[in-house]
């Protein structure tokens, strides 16, 4: 439940290790900050955890534990920044949810899909009640991501058969989604709020269906 920001040295930038689910640290976190940095202008909302259980089998506390580091975490750290940001005459607010919040989670439990649909509807709702103080809000949707803990849990021939089922032929990597986090705080998207990013290279409208069979339906059919 810690963010873990690993800053390089001497790179100017520094580094805190915050428990997103407590208010009080949260709010510690941002006012120092604030102070050092003069001010907030961007906020990543990126904490995020999931369990795999079924609804059946899961329990209260793996329920309420997802839900307060990927929903009241994320509510947690945008209050907290709001006040930095409109003295700053705006900022840009990005949050990090998945295409399960569209749809379900294969991998995850309900608990995750509901956890990041919430992102979704959160996101709406801060971007309407936030853009008279010239701060946006959006949310980057991605796909499957290739981590280093989804390469710790599959083969290379798994994944290679995973990459068929992405229209695009390849797994998302980290640097595209975080491509679509940096277009987002960017001036760049200066008209931007309230909007959603998908990036899993086509999997939303593929409905993970192999373009072999797809074709092979259609040629059948001729």
């Amino acid at each position: 439940m810690a963010v873990f920001d690993r800053a390089p040295k001497d790179s100017g930038l520094r580094s805190l290790e915050v428990d997103v689910t407590d208010v009080g640290a949260v709010r510690r976190a941002v006012a120092d900050v604030a102070r050092e940095m003069g001010g907030v202008d961007i906020l990543v909302n990126n904490a995020g955890i999931g369990t795999a259980s079924t609804v059946q089998d899961m329990s209260a506390d793996d329920w309420r534990r997802v839900l307060a580091v990927n929903l009241d975490g994320m509510f947690h750290c945008t209050q907290a920044v709001l006040p930095a940001m409109k003295a700053r005459g705006g900022g840009a607010i990005v949050n990090v949810s998945s295409f399960a919040g569209k749809r379900i989670s294969f991998h995850g439990g309900a608990n995750y899909t509901a956890s990041k649909a919430g992102v979704l509807g959160f996101t709406r709702h801060c971007a309407f009640e936030f853009a008279v103080d010239r701060i946006r809000v959006n949310a980057v949707c991605p796909g499957p991501v290739l981590t280093p803990m989804v390469r710790g849990f599959n083969s290379e021939a798994q994944l290679g058969e995973l990459a068929k089922l992405v229209p695009l032929g390849r797994w998302v990597m980290p640097d595209d989604v975080a491509d679509a986090i940096l277009f987002f705080a960017s001036p760049a998207a200066a008209m931007c709020t309230g909007t959603t990013l998908d990036v899993d290279g086509g999997m939303m409208v593929s409905n993970g269906q192999p373009y072999e069979e797809y074709f092979a339906r259609r040629r059948a059919g001729a």
